[in-house]
């Protein structure tokens, strides 16, 4: 069961009215500033205004917000700030949940934290005998897991062979907004056959909350029920894409990251690094629309978790089901396999096994009925699933943007190999930005790790004594 823990929300204040303190929720008080955009007061004084003309509050709000929301008003429901902890979920629930671009995820790191035996999601209400075929297909995972670390396997690259139902917890920042769409579809029951039941189930917790701190603004907004009205993001739980499938095999499933379109209007690459060099900030983040580049990716289950991360990089994916069908019929092209298992030949031997046998018990439940979105759970992390990704001049050229910060050594690998392949590309198809395109420490000139390497050198002189210089003065 998923646990949702509250923590803080707002915008709320307290005000007092003759020696009485009167609370102030998010309802009223951000009907009170969307309001206040006709007129120069603060929120306190406009409410107090209402109060003392003897106005209802919740009926001024129940009307902004309706009149608002229906006129496509996001800042009105993006005003409401939640802070909470979603405990124990499974990394399929994860997978949605950190997907919307305007939130923001703190998640425990499978990287650096060994998974335990206890540390699996089970699906409900499975006949006795597929209940058993899950436990055993889930020991038998976790068993090679195991093994694999016990063999020098890192438990970042042993982790690939890991099921959707590895346990995760991640504490989320997000405007009520952020998951809208998300209660939307789950409201619809046609959704249940895709959605993993976990969904469905953060969505009822998260709803409940949403009413307890703000029920006028959300009743307002689930009133607007057109669900194309919310912002886009990367969803995997749907039936077959066919515009994604389109591109995938008209691109003949690449195995590598294929750059689709490069677009450029820079034309004076030394001024890029001049405007770099100096941090002319206000000049420099001119580039942001000027430069982009579309890119079709094959990835596994863990590097689409980390990428959709990059909340500023605009991605669709593929059906998770779509990619999951392909794996059945070809496991060996269809899963990531991470070099230092595959270098070892009974490493890969043993990983490839398990990763059969997680993909023959997903192909018997469905097979014997079962829903997709419960047979998903017994997905390996190892699978191979196809997005497309639009990288704005941030992403490509900026210090914190995705280029910069996964071309570091430190990097996960395959998304450090994602990184290198466009950069490369970009390169070829618009030069002027290989003046400033690179690793982080290429852009700030130090590395900002504990230990440095050898890749800064390609840039900069460097030096240990240099490296403790900035470690100690920033």
């Amino acid at each position: 069961m998923v646990e949702v823990k509250l923590y803080s929300y707002g915008p709320k204040t307290t005000l007092n009215r003759g020696g009485v303190e009167v609370e102030i929720g998010p309802d009223v008080f951000i009907a009170a500033e969307g309001a206040g955009t006709f007129e120069g007061v603060s929120v306190e004084k406009r409410i107090a205004k209402m109060l003392d003309d003897g106005k209802d509050l919740n009926k001024i709000a129940r009307r902004i917000h309706r009149e608002s929301t229906r006129r496509g008003h996001a800042s009105i429901t993006t005003s409401l700030q939640i802070q909470m902890e979603v405990r124990e979920c499974s990394r399929a629930l994860s997978l949605l949940l950190v997907a919307p671009p305007f939130g923001s995820y703190l998640q425990e790191s499978q990287r650096r934290a060994k998974v335990e035996r206890s540390s699996f999601v089970e699906p409900v209400g499975l006949p006795s005998d597929l209940d058993e075929l899950f436990k055993e297909t889930v020991k038998e995972l976790y068993e090679g897991y195991v093994t694999l670390v016990g063999t020098g396997v890192a438990i970042e690259d042993a982790r690939y062979i890991l099921p959707l139902s590895t346990k995760t917890s991640l504490f989320i920042s997000t405007s009520l907004e952020n998951y809208i769409p998300l209660l939307q579809l789950c409201r619809d029951r046609e959704s249940t056959q895709y959605f993993p039941h976990e969904v469905v189930e953060f969505a009822e917790k998260f709803e409940q909350i949403a009413r307890e701190l703000s029920p006028v603004l959300l009743e307002a907004r689930l009133g607007f029920r057109n669900r194309t009205a919310t912002y886009p993001y990367p969803n995997p739980y749907k039936p077959e894409d066919s515009i994604m499938q389109s591109i995938i095999s008209g691109n003949g499933y690449p195995e590598e990251p294929m750059v689709l379109n490069v677009f450029t209007l820079i034309e004076n690459g030394a001024l890029l690094e001049e405007l770099l060099a100096a941090q002319l900030k206000e000049l420099f983040d001119t580039v942001n629309p000027l430069a982009t580049a579309t890119v079709l990716e094959p990835m596994s289950l863990v590097a689409y978790h980390q990428a959709i991360r990059h909340r500023t990089v605009p991605t669709a994916v593929e059906s998770i089901y779509s990619a999951s069908e392909r794996a059945v019929k070809n496991v060996e092209r269809y899963v990531v396999v991470p070099p230092a298992v595959k270098k070892d030949e009974r490493a890969r031997s043993l990983f490839q096994r398990l990763a059969s046998k997680a993909f023959e018990t997903y192909d018997t439940f469905l097979r014997r009925g079962l829903k997709p979105s419960t047979a998903v759970l017994i997905l390996p992390q190892a699978l191979k699933l196809y997005v497309v990704r639009l990288y704005n001049g941030f992403n490509l050229l900026h210090p914190t943007g995705f280029i910069a910060t996964r071309t570091c050594k430190y990097a996960q690998w395959e998304e450090r190999g994602i990184a290198y392949k466009i950069m490369h590309d970009v390169v070829k198809a618009a030069p002027t930005l290989s003046t400033v395109i690179g690793e982080k420490c290429r852009h700030l000139r130090y590395c900002p790790e504990k230990e440095w390497c050898p890749i800064i050198l390609k840039y900069h002189h460097y030096s240990d004594d240099l490296h403790k210089r900035y470690m100690e003065n920033g």
